[in-house]
């Protein structure tokens, strides 16, 4: 039965940029929303039974669709619902896949749960959250994750994955590696800490605070700081900005060891001026952590820099944005000239974290 309910949801060519943050991209050639998880299970079984290509879809904020769009079928999950339950200091949020992120982390800030202020502002649904353990401010998703349910596409079963089990590390987990593509994530489970103090690890966070005399700021005050930065660099969805025409940083802050970061530095020096110094970060198992953005610009890519009908945003150099009209193409391109200076100026290979969707097609 839910197989013939689903059949009869299905529509076809159906306009994908829209249903992206980038506004980028050609049509899929089916599509159907999945509001639960016997919906979401019979999408797979139609996709296997007619042997098409399948791509399940959030919020669409962190892809890139090809020109061409997407030749197999399409599921955008909006399974919804939000439980919790309190554990002593501590409660247990329960948020299904389709549950807007931003609007969970404002739910749990109202209600002075730690672990959520500093990923305030990221777009997107939940069931993204986990797969590339998103983070922001010196907070990470790993941190408050305490299990994931998901569709193992190898078994055609739900089932339970702790945070161990998920194999986080910085911007990854096994989901965007060994078993990319296995898993669809339909809930996560989160603990926080009630009423506990902010996460303010961030230098510039810390900054912003101390500039407004706010000793001890209340979740609420982290909330509203993180959501005041990420406005400046245009990383807020704004439909008036098109800097928010993007899928926020295109590229992920590289680690390096001490010794590479040494090597860099010494590279560096060469297009430095006297005041400025390489900005790197102390990392996890002693690695170092460098700013994508300023290897950028010190590569010759600066904000606001043009091609074509895409460029980065002008307010950020980490950003690729739409200006108008853009293409996939030019995105790709871009991407690639990126690559090409940072390697040539630092010997330093960058890494996309946007998915690319319907290129290999």
């Amino acid at each position: 039965m839910l197989l013939q309910e689903f059949e009869r949801s299905i529509r076809k060519n159906v306009a994908l940029a829209p249903l992206t943050t980038l506004g980028i991209g050609g049509p899929a050639r089916y599509f159907a929303e999945v509001a639960s998880t016997g919906a979401l299970v019979a999408g797979v079984e139609w996709a296997r039974s007619r042997d098409v290509a399948l791509f399940v879809l959030g919020g669409g904020s962190n892809i890139v669709v090809a020109d061409g769009g997407f030749s197999g079928v399409v599921l955008r999950v909006n399974i919804k619902g939000v439980e919790t339950r309190l554990d002593g200091n501590h409660v247990v949020v329960k948020a299904a896949a389709g549950e807007e992120w931003d609007s969970l982390v404002a739910h749990c800030v109202t209600n002075d749960w730690a672990g959520f202020e500093c990923l305030s502002g990221i777009p997107g649904r939940v069931g993204a959250t986990p797969i590339q353990n998103v983070g922001a401010y010196g907070q990470d998703t790993s941190e408050t994750l305490e299990s994931v349910e998901a569709l193992d596409l190898s078994s055609g079963k739900l089932v339970e994955l702790s945070a161990a089990d998920c194999e986080f590390g910085y911007r990854t987990s096994r989901f965007k590696t060994r078993d990319r593509g296995r898993f669809v994530i339909t809930r996560a489970t989160y603990r926080l800490a009630v009423g506990a103090d902010a996460t303010v690890r961030y230098a510039e966070l810390q900054r912003y605070l101390a500039d407004r005399d706010l000793e001890a700021p209340t979740l609420s005050d982290v909330r509203q700081a993180v959501l005041t930065l990420r406005s400046r660099k245009a990383m807020v969805i704004d439909s008036n900005d098109i800097n928010c025409r993007s899928v926020g940083s295109f590229f992920v802050n590289p680690t390096v060891t001490r010794e590479e970061c040494e090597r860099i530095n010494h590279r560096a020096n060469r297009s430095m001026s006297e005041r400025e110094s390489l900005p790197a970060f102390p990392a996890a198992d002693g690695m170092v952590k460098l700013s994508a953005a300023w290897l950028i610009e010190h590569a010759g890519i600066k904000r606001g820099y043009i091609h074509g009908n895409v460029g980065t945003s002008t307010k950020h150099a980490l950003a690729i944005i739409n200006r108008g009209g853009g293409t996939a193409r030019e995105v790709v391109e871009l991407k690639d000239l990126i690559q090409k200076r940072v390697s040539d100026e630092f010997g330093i290979e960058l890494t996309p974290e946007p998915v690319l969707v319907g290129f290999d097609q």
